[in-house]
């Protein structure tokens, strides 16, 4: 999508260096990272470019020498960062993260096209660097992102024009027309969506991530009744009550008022645990979809953990893993929890924004 204000040929330009940064410099730049460089240029100067690709498109200090390096060939400017100003910089930031200012953003964009970009930014823009303003903002859009999972076939059966014959209801409407069996019924399989279980870390290691899932375990659980949401750090709290509220705000409060441990230790498997022996067997995890959220820093004995996820991948119909940990530049789960985890997951994706939860929910649409 082309920014307000730029030219064609200039849009091109900083499609392809970011291109070059991933293919050439072999740094881990996602088209989601490229969307941003592009709209965030878009609002400065051509001279800005190299502190707004330093904004966007690289994760970690040890990818600025490369970094440089291509900037200067490819654009074929001097990467001398000595006449930057504190200021300058800071405001390059903050259109980056779509924090503009009054009078910064360009006379001749119209409030709809800056309101549209800014929503761009927001959809790409990281938990761990929303504002509270931007939370709420995030509640709005997280409500439109649908998730559509696989039916399955319920004990319960339901009146169909195909399927087997149901002599019993064949027989008593057949008392409204004399005795005549005129009207012949049939009955079928019926079904209905699969359950979603979210399981959602808040200890003190998730806090940059922890009120972003929520807010999307939110929304998820106000669009189907039969949903739920649980929370833990060294406990599991049952919150899906608490997220019936309309206002994301209030029902985030409320959770945070309701789970004792929120911001402190992690201990996932003896909360996996406690979840499958309350609940699991009960109905809610058997045959669920069960989306755990955790960055996977067990501080709990790994081997219960092993045990417990081998249990819920037999229970559940699938288990997917959300670590927002994934949006940093060359991560791998090297985390002993994450390593006993991984081999019972069906999927393994970030959940870091709105963009990569918009993508949880297309994947969940095709198991």
């Amino acid at each position: 999508m082309k920014s307000v204000g730029m030219s064609r040929l200039f849009f091109q330009r900083l499609l392809g260096f970011g291109r070059e940064l991933r293919e050439v410099g072999g740094l881990r730049v996602g088209t989601g990272q490229i969307l941003e460089f592009c709209s965030s240029a878009a609002w400065l100067s051509p001279s800005d470019v190299y502190w707004v690709g330093r904004a966007t498109l690289i994760g970690h200090r040890d990818e600025i020498q490369a970094y440089d390096e291509i900037f200067y060939r490819y654009w074929g400017q001097d990467v001398s960062r000595a006449g930057q100003t504190r200021h300058e910089v800071e405001r390059v930031r903050a259109v980056a993260e779509g924090e503009f200012e009054e009078g910064e953003r360009g006379g001749d964009a119209d409030a709809g096209s800056l309101r549209a970009s800014r929503l761009e930014l927001l959809r790409h823009k990281s938990f761990s660097r929303l504002s509270a303003e931007e939370l709420s903002e995030l509640a709005r859009l997280i409500s439109n992102v649908r998730l559509s999972v696989a039916m399955r076939r319920s004990r319960r059966r339901e009146t169909v024009r195909r399927g087997q014959p149901d002599i019993r209801r064949t027989i008593r409407r057949a008392f409204r027309t004399g005795g005549e069996p005129i009207e012949f019924v049939r009955r079928g399989a019926k079904y209905r969506s699969r359950r979603i279980v979210f399981v959602l870390d808040v200890s003190g290691s998730m806090a940059a991530y922890s009120r972003g899932l929520l807010v999307f375990a939110h929304a998820a659980v106000r669009s189907n009744a039969r949903w739920e949401a649980f929370c833990f750090g060294t406990r599991l709290t049952r919150v899906t009550h608490l997220l019936k509220s309309q206002d994301p705000d209030e029902a985030l409060r409320r959770a945070g008022d309701e789970v004792n441990d929120w911001d402190g230790g992690t201990q996932i498997g003896r909360s996996v645990k406690r979840f499958l022996d309350d609940f699991g067997h009960g109905g809610l995890a058997r045959g669920a979809i069960v989306v755990m959220c955790s960055d996977g820093l067990e501080v709990g004995e790994p081997r219960v953990l092993e045990e417990e996820m081998d249990r819920l991948s037999r229970l559940a119909y699938r288990v997917v893993w959300l670590n927002p940990l994934q949006e940093i530049a060359g991560y791998q789960p090297l985390a002993y929890g994450m390593q006993c985890a991984l081999p019972y997951l069906d999927i393994f994706a970030s959940g870091h924004n709105l963009a990569s939860l918009e993508n949880l929910a297309w994947e969940l649409g095709r198991l």
